[in-house]
């Protein structure tokens, strides 16, 4: 078996800040997700985190992808959102 983890596009966030399980979206998905799709076997199933940074990509190279919470990052408690 062959498993593909794919990374979502940096997150537009500010340099430093710790942004953990923020719900903050990513750089251009489209140019990430053609380059992808160029590259992985089509048919592959796909899960994935339902944040936005994961999720705009993920529904750009799959028609029905799953989304799990159990993918998401981490949460980073009083650092969530703060700089470090």
């Amino acid at each position: 078996m062959i498993l593909h983890l794919i990374r979502h596009p940096r997150p537009l966030v500010a340099p430093g800040i710790c942004y953990g399980a923020l719900d903050v979206p990513a750089e251009d998905t489209a140019a990430v997700a053609a380059t992808l799709l160029a590259e992985l076997p089509p048919g592959l199933p796909l899960w994935s985190s339902p944040l936005q940074r994961c999720r705009d990509l993920a529904l750009r190279l799959h028609p029905q992808p799953v989304f799990d919470a159990r993918l998401q990052e981490m949460h980073f408690g009083e650092w969530e959102g703060r700089s470090w």
